[in-house]
């Protein structure tokens, strides 16, 4: 059961991370807001990663360099391009394609067989996502490019693909350790590439409306956030841990209709049950275990 009271802090935590990506657009550009939340989301771990007793030298290979990124260094540049042509509500939803991804590369690359509960739920989920795109793209004040619609897909693969691996190779690693690196990898790639698009944006340091959304995008979304991204991973494999993305759309649409102003309408009345429904019946075996937060 603490699994899904994780699955459901995690939610909130990324859910919001929409909104405040879209608030930092109109100063940063995508690969510069990345590197600031990567930045201070290592700063955040940093002590629990010098205080953790018999912590483990890894080897860095390139493989393992390109899972992590897979986990926030080209997801998060994609998603903040993608929300340059579409509502937060819309991106929330198009995020929560994540399980359908998680299930196919489970099939491919784990070679595991769905259970009938997993399909019938991802079917449900399907209708619910369509439903919700359908209702979003006809509505009435909302912003919505099919190109950067699209561009979400590409996010969702991404954090297929990146749960699939950790726990196919990587499951041994704390996860502490695994969310730094994740981190710290992401942070040293879009660094190199902010600096060369935006040399002065350390500039923009100095004001509190621009610093409070990166201390909540680094330190809470990122950096506590991959904590428990990994844990469920570990807890409940990679289709757990993927059911995020169909719980952080609704933080999405409330943040959005509350704050962004974004219009709310029929297909979320719609959708809201069905990904709920699907949730439960994707999870029902795992609801029982009851497992530490942190190894």
């Amino acid at each position: 059961m603490k699994s899904i009271i994780y699955l459901f802090i995690l939610s909130f935590l990324w859910g919001s991370a929409f909104m405040w990506t879209k608030e930092l657009l109109d100063v940063f550009k995508p690969p510069t807001i990345v590197f600031f939340r990567c930045l201070f989301g290592l700063v955040a771990l940093l002590p629990f990663v010098l205080l953790k007793k018999n912590r483990m030298h890894l080897k860095v290979r390139p493989f393992f360099v390109f899972v992590l990124a897979l986990g926030a260094a080209i997801p998060w540049n994609i998603m903040a391009f993608s929300l340059q042509g579409i509502d937060t509500s819309l991106s929330g939803i198009l995020n929560a394609t994540t399980p359908l991804f998680a299930l196919l590369f489970s099939i491919i690359i784990l070679k595991t067989k769905p259970s009938w509960n997993q399909t019938t739920s991802l079917l449900i989920g399907f209708v619910a996502v369509s439903v919700l795109i359908l209702f979003s793209s006809q509505s009435t004040g909302v912003q919505f490019s099919i190109f950067h619609a699209f561009l979400m897909f590409a996010v969702t693969m991404a954090y297929a693909l990146n749960s699939i691996w950790i726990k196919k190779y990587y499951t041994s690693i704390p996860t502490i350790l695994l969310g730094f690196w994740t981190l710290l990898i992401s942070a040293i790639i879009n660094g190199i590439i902010s600096v060369f698009m935006e040399p002065y944006a350390f500039k923009h340091l100095v004001a509190w409306e621009i610093i409070i959304p990166l201390l909540i995008l680094g330190c809470l979304c990122a950096g506590l956030g991959y904590v428990i991204f990994y844990q469920i991973i570990s807890i409940g494999g990679p289709i757990l841990a993927s059911m995020v993305t169909f719980i952080s759309p609704f933080v999405t649409i409330v943040l959005g209709i509350f704050f962004l102003q974004e219009p709310f309408h029929l297909g979320i009345v719609i959708g809201m049950p069905l990904m709920i429904l699907s949730l439960l019946l994707m999870n029902i075996h795992i609801f029982k275990r009851d497992v530490p937060l942190i190894k």
